[in-house]
């Protein structure tokens, strides 16, 4: 099962999921991309506003009203899993990603179901540019010989010393983390439970938590890649992406 978790507040774009980019509402587009998916059986949104419920419906997808208060989309999503006890395997496809090929989301599914027990997963990507490797916007990981992640900061990792900054990626490879996951129901309910780390805090993501209580997230590389809309200009970049595409 795949849960879209589509939150109204937003500090840089209020209302995120209902703008409009060439007549399609962000929700819409994510939604469009993940009814692509070959390996999902079914989907919905999960949001905590009247009007991204009421806009999903009429778009004749399936939606879920969840609270309000809750800390981020992880915890939404084991929100909306307590009403599918059946489901054994949830990817978690961000609402702001009108972009997201449907093969990442088929990756991330086809590893996660062969899983059992505390598992969860998620995308990489190498960073071919030096914008991205310091973006704070752009989350990196290092990861170990299994492909595990070992950390994930928002500045560049691993820290190069002595060198240039514009010369790090001369240097060795360097990831950026697609911020989708795949997780067992079991590790997406234990992970519900965890309380915030100071790291999570400082680093403003909650997969440290996961980290420093012993979750393992296995990292699956991948040549494509996706654009989140986090800020105005994210909002130009992925309009003039779409623009190129459908004219």
């Amino acid at each position: 099962m795949a849960i879209i978790p589509a939150r109204y507040a937003s500090t840089r774009l209020p209302a995120k999921p209902l703008i409009q980019i060439k007549g399609k509402s962000i929700i819409q587009r994510v939604c469009e991309r993940v009814q692509q998916a070959k390996a999902i059986d079914h989907f919905c949104v999960a949001t905590d506003d009247i009007l991204i419920f009421n806009h999903v419906k009429k778009l004749g997808y399936d939606v879920v009203m969840t609270r309000y208060d809750q800390p981020s989309g992880t915890y939404r999503c084991a929100e909306v899993l307590s009403q599918f006890p059946m489901v054994t395997h949830v990817i978690n496809v961000q609402g702001d990603e009108p972009l997201i090929d449907p093969a990442m989301i088929d990756q991330m599914a086809y590893h996660i179901i062969e899983q059992t027990g505390l598992k969860i997963g998620t995308l990489i990507h190498r960073i071919e540019r030096l914008d991205d490797l310091v973006n704070p916007n752009v989350v990196k990981v290092v990861i170990s010989k299994a492909g595990e992640a070992m950390y994930f900061s928002r500045q560049p990792i691993p820290y190069v010393r002595d060198i240039a900054v514009d010369q790090w990626m001369t240097q060795g490879i360097f990831y950026k983390h697609i911020g989708m996951y795949a997780y067992t129901s079991q590790a997406l309910l234990a992970i519900e439970k965890l309380s915030a780390h100071p790291y999570e805090n400082m680093e403003k993501l909650e997969q440290l938590t996961w980290l420093v209580n012993g979750f393992t997230i296995q990292c699956l590389e991948t040549n494509l890649e996706s654009k989140g809309i986090d800020t105005e200009e994210d909002l130009r970049a992925v309009t003039g992406m779409i623009e190129a595409v459908e004219g």
